[in-house]
């Protein structure tokens, strides 16, 4: 018990380090950091999809710092770009875990 509060409470802050460092984006990379976590958290299982937009993240912070656009970063479609991120990282999704359960069932059955 005591280790789950522990992790709880490092998840905790992990996530409040994360808001102060979007916040501190320009807002043009804000929106597209939130809108992209909005996005990807309709798909994430767990925790470990932070990893991703930590990533993000830290692309935007560099190409802020840079002086380049969003656009610059994910391309001329960010729902394309949120896809591909999603492809990388399948074990982060509820999809690969669906698939995998269907994997399995069929194979109960068959």
């Amino acid at each position: 018990m005591i280790n789950y509060l522990k992790k709880m409470r490092a998840e905790k802050k992990t996530y409040r380090d994360y808001r102060k460092r979007v916040n501190a984006l320009p807002p043009e990379f804000k929106q597209a950091q939130d809108a992209l976590e909005k996005y990807l958290m309709n798909w994430a299982k767990g925790s470990g999809i932070y990893d991703i937009l930590g990533s993000v993240l830290e692309m935007f912070e560099a190409a802020a710092a840079d002086g380049s656009s969003v656009e610059d970063v994910v391309g001329a479609d960010i729902a394309d770009f949120a896809d591909n991120l999603l492809s990388e990282y399948p074990e982060e999704t509820w999809i690969d875990k669906k698939r995998n359960q269907l994997r399995k069932s069929y194979k109960k059955n068959s």
